[in-house]
């Protein structure tokens, strides 16, 4: 009876193991207008014109805790900057939201929504970012990478828009100094 009994429980802990693996790396179907994004790494050459190198940014999204959450990592020249976004379903606003926390004097609290193909993202930022206090933004799969077009908000007024290509590059890593 208690080796009867103890096959039984093997077996059922053997199928809660299978589904909690296979469930893992799946993402919350309330996070799904991020799936072309997660598991990827992308780099982008932001530099003045003439000199494009002089400013790459690479960002790593990656699923995290069973597929409940996605963090993207991005570092700017190799740790001059970087941050770390936490994204997730919030059940109290009914909301995708996130918090980017920087190496910088500053982090941001934002909503993210999906529009068509794209996502959309509006941002308070909370410390000093040199004046800026919101961050829109606009990012969309291409077939290379991404584009992200955004806008900040200074002293009342909204900024120009900047459109940035970044290129998907599975080998780049963020890197921290």
């Amino acid at each position: 009876m208690n080796n009867l009994f103890g096959r039984a429980a093997t077996a059922c802990l053997l199928s809660i193991a299978t589904v909690a693996i296979t469930a893992a790396g799946e993402l919350d179907p309330r996070l799904a207008p991020l799936a072309p994004y997660v598991d990827r790494t992308f780099t982008a050459h932001m530099g003045p014109p003439g000199n494009v190198a002089a400013t790459v940014d690479v960002q790593r999204w990656e699923t995290i805790l069973g597929g409940k959450a996605v963090r993207i990592t991005h570092s700017m020249n190799g740790g001059d900057y970087g941050g770390e976004s936490l994204i997730m379903w919030d059940v109290a606003t009914e909301s995708i939201r996130y918090w980017y926390v920087t190496t910088a004097d500053f982090h941001t609290v934002g909503t993210m929504s999906a529009a068509g193909d794209s996502l959309v993202t509006l941002e308070e930022v909370v410390g000093n970012a040199g004046g800026i206090t919101r961050v829109e933004g606009v990012w969309r799969r291409t077939t290379d990478g991404l584009s992200v077009t955004s806008r900040m908000e200074a002293a009342d007024q909204w900024q120009p828009r900047r459109v940035q290509a970044y290129v998907e590059t599975p080998d780049a890593v963020p890197t921290f100094r």
